[in-house]
């Protein structure tokens, strides 16, 4: 058996970088993916998933 696999956090482009680089941190206010967008006349399905980044949880909800 091999080791865990962590489940996989889609973020945006502004925090990945602010993640990957201490000189970047700020651009977690940057990250305009704060939101999921649905695709219009659907149900349930989104145009845009928010962004997975832990800057963006809201209080009491868990990924």
């Amino acid at each position: 058996m091999g080791a865990p696999v962590e489940a996989a956090v889609e973020r945006s482009a502004e925090c990945a970088l602010a993640t990957q680089r201490l000189e970047h941190r700020r651009l977690h206010a940057a990250c305009r993916r704060t939101e999921d967008i649905p695709l219009p006349h659907s149900r349930g399905l989104l145009l845009v998933r928010r962004c997975g980044c832990d800057c963006h949880q809201k209080p009491g909800t868990a990924t």
